[in-house]
């Protein structure tokens, strides 16, 4: 058993750190703003015409500190801001992470139901990953997965959201959904994207992969719903052969394999 951090635990401790060395940072600067403060205010109790050299000096001293501190604030937001993105990113891949998908989920249900509409899920597992690590290494299942992530990308519009679920797994969600019909028609389309052609690990790879797709609100209300759904129905896919997709409750579509394993050969020249 693996017990090394998810990536996405990494990436949120990293954010803590992040976040604590920030805070550290702002209250050094209020403190020395405080300090400032308090000696602002001694010299105008003691001021003579002889001590008004040190009340400008201190002045100066005060305007200089408030305007490092401003500028410290604004870093600190920016660090902030990329900190946060961060922590809903896979680690990987750099595509919304699970957190990330559920609210992007619940923005499009909320829509949906707002306009009357449909969203469709589509789970996503690629099928003989394992044998890709097993005969070219983790470095090259790494390839895999970031190259999956690029062409599922380009394969949908820019308002869906493709995530990385976990392992070989990816959840698509497809806003604004006009019909059923359009899930299917994005299944077959990420199918042959999936399936070009690749050089990974000094080899070609040709990628399959089986999909389930679950709709709003035809099979499901909520997130946990659609998305079990979803998996479900990519299991029933699967067994009826690689390469296929199938809505929840319904026979799978697509061409299945002859054979049951990624096309793996020689790498040709570039």
């Amino acid at each position: 058993m693996n017990d090394a951090p998810h990536p996405t635990e990494r990436a949120l401790a990293s954010a803590e750190r992040d976040l604590a060395r920030l805070q550290a940072r702002i209250e050094t600067t209020r403190a020395v703003l405080r300090g400032l403060l308090q000696q602002v205010v001694q010299a105008e109790s003691r001021m003579t015409r002889s001590q008004a050299a040190l009340l400008l000096e201190v002045n100066e001293e005060l305007v200089v500190a408030a305007l490092r501190a401003q500028t410290d604030a604004d870093t600190a937001v920016q660090e902030l801001d990329v900190v946060a993105r961060s922590a809903e990113l896979d680690a990987l891949t750099q595509l919304p992470n699970r957190q990330l998908l559920m609210d992007r989920i619940a923005q499009g249900l909320a829509s949906a139901r707002r306009h009357g509409g449909r969203l469709a899920l589509l789970f996503i597992d690629l099928n003989d990953f394992k044998q890709i690590n097993d005969t070219l290494g983790h470095a090259a299942g790494d390839a895999v997965l970031e190259l999956t992530a690029q062409r599922l990308a380009s394969a949908v519009r820019e308002v869906d959201t493709v995530s990385r679920y976990g392992g070989d797994e990816f959840v698509i969600l497809l806003a604004e959904l006009a019909h059923p019909s359009g899930a299917a028609r994005i299944a077959d389309k990420l199918a042959a994207a999936l399936a070009a052609p690749a050089a990974i690990g000094g080899q070609t790879i040709g990628l399959m992969a089986s999909i389930g797709i679950s709709v709003f609100p035809d099979d499901g209300t909520d997130a946990e719903t659609l998305i079990a759904l979803a998996d479900a129905a990519m299991y029933c896919a699967k067994r009826q052969g690689v390469g296929r997709y199938a809505f929840h409750g319904q026979p799978a579509v697509g061409e299945a394999s002859a054979a049951h394993t990624p096309s793996v050969g020689p790498a040709a020249s570039q």
